[in-house]
C-alpha cells in the first residue's frame, strides 16, 4: 500500500495544556461494506483497507478537534478510530438529526471537552436571497428559494476540562463549525428535455454554484450572529469546494484585512471576520505551494482552517498565536483506492494571550 501522507513541514507543533489544533479530512465517500454509495459498493476487503489507510492518516494527522466530511455512517467513525487505537484518547460528535447521505463529523481529543452542541440544516430565518426590481429599470431582480445546506453544518463548543471557573486566565468557548458546502460538480438535472441535455452540465454547474453561494451567505449570517460585537473565538472547518480567494470564501471570511508590515495597524480589531490559514501560512512561507484538491489539472486548496481574529497575531483580542499549518496531499496522485481524494490540512496555534 502507497504511503499514506507526506509532507514538507516543519516537525509537529508542541503540545501544552492550552495550545490547540485543528484539522479537516474528507474521507472520500466511507461507507459501510456492502452498502450502496452512489451505485458503488465496498467489498469487505476494499472497506477494510480504505479504514486501514485512514487510520494511517489519522494518526499522522495528531490534531485536538478534526473535522471529517463523506461520512456514510457513524459506524465507519467508530470502527476508523478503533484501527487507529485512538478511541480513548477522542470523543466523537455526529449530526444528530436526519442523516442525508455524506455528512459531517467531528472528534475532540480529551481533555477538550464539547460543552454544547447544535446542528444546522434551515438556512437561518433572517436571510433573504431575493431582491425586486430596480426602479432605474435595470434587470437586476432575483429570487433564489433554496433555504437550507446541502449537508448539516456542526456546530460544537468547545473548552478545556482543566479550565478553571474562577481564574483569571479563564479560556473562553471555542465555537467551532464543521462545515462541507455544495461542490463544483454540475447538479444532475432531473429532465428528459433533449435541448437542456444539449446544454446540461453548464446549467448543472451554475446551479451548483448558486447554491454554494446560497450556502455561503446562510453561513456567513451565522458566523456574523456569533461574532458581532463580542469576542467569541470561532473556527471553520471543512470542505468549502472553493478556493482562498474566491468569491464564495470572500463572503464566509467577509475578507478582514491583513497587515503587511510592522508599523501597521491594520489587524488590532476585527469583530467578525475570519483569517483563512493558509494564506497564513503562505505570507511567511519562501516558496512552497499548498493544494487540497486537483480537478483537471487545477490544484486548488478547498479544504479550510478559518480562524476569527483571536487566532490572529496581530489582533489585540489574541489568545492564540498561529504556529504552522500543515498539509499532506502527496497521496492524490496516486492509484490507491483506499486514500483520499483530498488532502488532509491540520492548523496549530499556540496559547499566547495579547
Amino acid at each position: 500500500m502507497a504511503k499514506p501522507m507526506a509532507t514538507t513541514a516543519k516537525p509537529k507543533a508542541k503540545r501544552g495544556a492550552k495550545n490547540i489544533s485543528f484539522a479537516t479530512f474528507n474521507l472520500y465517500n466511507l461507507q459501510l461494506p456492502d452498502v450502496e454509495w452512489y451505485k458503488n459498493v465496498y467489498t469487505k476487503a476494499a472497506y477494510t483497507q480504505k479504514i486501514k489507510w485512514s487510520a494511517a492518516a489519522l494518526i499522522q494527522l495528531d490534531a485536538d478537534v478534526i473535522a471529517f466530511q463523506e461520512l456514510w455512517s457513524k459506524q465507519c467513525l467508530i470502527d476508523l478510530f478503533e484501527a487507529a487505537n485512538l478511541t480513548e484518547n477522542y470523543t466523537l460528535y455526529f449530526i444528530k438529526d436526519k442523516w442525508y447521505n455524506i455528512a459531517v463529523a467531528a472528534a475532540v481529543r480529551k481533555p477538550w471537552q464539547v460543552t454544547d452542541r447544535k446542528t444546522h440544516k434551515d438556512f437561518p430565518s433572517n436571510i433573504n436571497l431575493s431582491k425586486p426590481p430596480s426602479t432605474d429599470g435595470e434587470d437586476d431582480d432575483i429570487a433564489i428559494t433554496i433555504d437550507r445546506f446541502s449537508r448539516t453544518i456542526l456546530q460544537l463548543s468547545i473548552n478545556h476540562a482543566d479550565n478553571p471557573e474562577k481564574a483569571k486566565t479563564t479560556l473562553p468557548n471555542i465555537e467551532v463549525l464543521i462545515t462541507h458546502l455544495k461542490s463544483k460538480r454540475p447538479t444532475v438535472l432531473s429532465t428528459k428535455s433533449k435541448a437542456l441535455k444539449l446544454h446540461q452540465e453548464a446549467i448543472g454547474s451554475a446551479l451548483s454554484t448558486i447554491r454554494r453561494t446560497a450556502e455561503a451567505a446562510a453561513l456567513r449570517v451565522l458566523l456574523t450572529t456569533l461574532m458581532k460585537k463580542t469576542d467569541q473565538p470561532v473556527v471553520v472547518l471543512g470542505d468549502l469546494n472553493d478556493a482562498a480567494l474566491s468569491n464564495t470564501l470572500s463572503i464566509i471570511t467577509q475578507q478582514p484585512p491583513w497587515r503587511m508590515y510592522e508599523s501597521s495597524r491594520v489587524g488590532n480589531r476585527n469583530d467578525a471576520g475570519l483569517y483563512t490559514v493558509s494564506i497564513l501560512q503562505q505570507m511567511r512561507s519562501l516558496k512552497d505551494v499548498y493544494y487540497t484538491h486537483e480537478f483537471k489539472g487545477i490544484q486548488e486548496v478547498i479544504d479550510h482552517v478559518l480562524v476569527s481574529e483571536q487566532f490572529y497575531d496581530h489582533s489585540d483580542r489574541r489568545i492564540w498565536s498561529f504556529q504552522e499549518m500543515r498539509v499532506w496531499n502527496d497521496y492524490i496522485k496516486d492509484d490507491n483506492k483506499s486514500s483520499s481524494d483530498h488532502g488532509i490540512v491540520s492548523a496549530h496555534f499556540l496559547y499566547d494571550p495579547k
